[in-house]
Parts: C-alpha cells; structure tokens; sequence
C-alpha cells in the first residue's frame, strides 16, 4: 500500500515461523530504546494498537486457515502490552489506543484473550478502545459480522473498569459517567489527558457511529473548545486511503465521508482520527476551519508484506514532538523487533504546538 495524501476539501514484539527479511521494505533495527535514543523531556508518545483480531482468534481459527504454518497467535497481544509497560518511562507513553477488531468473532475465549492483554498495562498506562465490525453482530450460521449490534464489548470493557480505577481519575470530570453515551456501554466515550502543557481529548466512536452517536460527539467537542480533539472509529477510510462510502455491512450507521462531514471537518481543534479496519494508509484534509486534520489508518491483518501474517504484532508509534510541531509516526513489531521503513509506514505529520510569544 501506498501513503497518500488527499483532499476531500482541499489537501493542504515467540513465534512459531522464521523471519525472512525483504531488505527493501522491512529493515531490522536494533532495540527501539538505548540510552542514546532517550527522547526530548517534552517528547511524548501515543501507541496505537491495530486489528488484533488474529490474536484472538479461537471459534474458528481463521487465522491458521490463512496461514497455518504459524499456529495461535495470542502471544503477540501479550508481547505488544507487555512492550507498552516496559517502555512506557523510557518512550514517555501517555496514552495507548485500539482502533477495533479486539476479537475476531465475538465469543468468551477471544475477549477473554484481550481481558488478559489489556490487564498488563491496567493500572500503568491509560487506554482508550473503540469496537469494529468484528466485535459485534457474530451470527455462527453465517459466520458473519455486524449482523446486529449486540455486543460484549461493554461486558469485559465495561465504562466502571474505568471510572474505578485511580488511574484515570486525571482523565475524567467529577461527573465520570458523563463521559458515556450510554449508561453501562463503552461503545462511545471520551477521556481527557494532559501532555507537554496542552489539554488533549479522545472521543471514541462505535463501528459505523449512528446518527445519535455523531450528534453526541458533536456536543462533546462542541463543550470543549480549548482541547486538541483526536477521534478513534475503527472503519473510516478505504484501503486506498480515501474516505470510505459503503460496506456490506446490515447495521445502519456511518460511512467515513459522512463521519468527515457531519463531524469531523466541523470543528477547529479536531486534528488527527485513527482508524482500522483496512490496511495501512495516511490521508491529510483540511476541515472548515482551515484546520489540517491527519486521518491515520492502521489495520496488519491483511497485509501486502507476504511475511506479515495476522499482523505479526505490528503497532504504530507516534511521537509528539512540540518542540519541531511534527508527530513522527513509526511502525514496529515488538514480536519481531523490526519497523516497517516505507514511505506509508514511517512519516512524519506537521501539527502545531509551540507556545506562541507575545
């Protein structure tokens, strides 16, 4: 795949196979953190986690179906959350977040795979988790997703694993349960959090957001001029970069040209949307204020790289840093301790954050 940039309104971490390196496009690195590499105090990162559903794989077992040479995938959840915690001082990670696909079908034993994953960095590093096509509307018969939205998300991720846990306390109001769309639902919430002296906030949108939930992340942003928004929603932009018009999927909701027009491209402090769910690609647009908003796709379960199989543990990097008004976006295996050097996987975004004088 390649990275591009477009405009709808004007562009402005053992596994059971052997690595066989394509020179070319993957380069093999030494270990991301080494004292020489030890980032600016005012430095700060953002992980992104990708479709894991191959790693949660166990009704069907698709993933040996597509590959089976590589057996269960679930050490590679485990490895990314476990490189997350070790790195979390040295790569000063504030925040991680899932772009959806937590599960492949839906059923106990896969959430129960991102129960555990998730329980490594619970009382260390903040998250922020948003449900695809996959985390929802399982029909075995048909072996279909998002056939409805009936969903355990919110029963292993309910919003009270949350707003009971000290850890986020700096990242809610006083009234917690007002971050929540729904009572008792984790489909659609917000957090704040606080980096390098400015006031960030992430609204998470369910797969294919509805109307109601678009008019809510509205009245969200609408609240809180004076924070830098990021948007999570796991199916937002084609597999060619662009904002995506239509699926195949019965629920109705959202494509992510509407998600762009009726949300997005409203409001002047939104600036960057993370999403999955096909492929890996990168689109920069301006919004209605004249704002660049950078919409990252980021999604490894298919992939064009042949070596690359169910993901093969591959999470994106974003490194903020205020001091150039740039976000350095990497792409790096814990399970193979590799980034992906190409153009659409290693990039670096203008966004502005130096403190104005005067």
């Amino acid at each position: 795949m390649k990275c591009l940039i477009r405009q709808p309104i004007r562009l402005v971490w053992p596994l059971l196979w052997t690595a066989s390196i394509f020179a070319d496009e993957i380069k093999t690195l030494p270990p991301p953190i080494t004292n020489d590499t030890v980032k600016p105090a005012d430095n700060f990162t953002l992980i992104v986690l990708p479709d894991t559903q191959g790693y949660a794989d166990t009704r069907h077992r698709e993933t040996q179906k597509h590959w089976p040479e590589i057996g269960d995938q679930r050490a590679c959840f485990f490895g990314q959350t476990e490189w997350i915690k070790k790195n979390h001082e040295a790569r000063n990670i504030t925040l991680v977040t899932h772009v959806g696909d937590i599960t492949q079908t839906e059923h106990d034993d896969e959430w129960k795979i991102a129960d555990a994953a998730f329980k490594t960095i619970e009382s260390h590093i903040p998250y922020v988790l948003c449900s695809g096509n996959h985390d929802m509307g399982y029909l075995p018969q048909l072996r279909k997703t998002s056939q409805s939205r009936a969903s355990q998300f919110s029963r292993y991720f309910p919003p009270s694993r949350f707003t009971k846990n000290p850890l986020y306390d700096a990242h809610f109001a006083p009234e917690k349960e007002r971050h929540f769309r729904e009572a008792g639902k984790t489909e659609n919430y917000y957090l704040f959090f606080q980096a390098s002296g400015m006031d960030f906030l992430v609204i998470t949108l369910e797969f294919k957001p509805r109307d109601e939930a678009i008019a809510w992340a509205n009245q969200v942003a609408e609240r809180h001029p004076g924070h830098r928004i990021i948007v999570l929603t796991h199916g937002y932009l084609t597999k060619k970069g662009r904002l995506s018009e239509s699926d195949g999927y019965p629920i109705k909701g959202n494509s992510g040209q509407v998600i762009w027009e009726k949300f997005v491209s409203r409001h002047a402090n939104i600036f960057l949307v993370l999403s999955g769910h096909a492929g890996e690609s990168q689109l920069t647009s301006e919004g209605r204020h004249e704002n660049l908003v950078h919409q990252i796709q980021s999604d490894y379960w298919y992939f064009d790289l042949p070596r690359i199989k169910a993901g093969s543990g591959f999470l994106r990097i974003l490194t903020f840093r205020p001091g150039e008004d740039r976000i350095q976006v990497e792409t790096y295996s814990p399970v193979l301790d590799e980034f992906l050097t190409r153009p659409s996987s290693k990039f670096s975004l203008p966004y502005a954050m130096k403190k104005k004088s005067g």
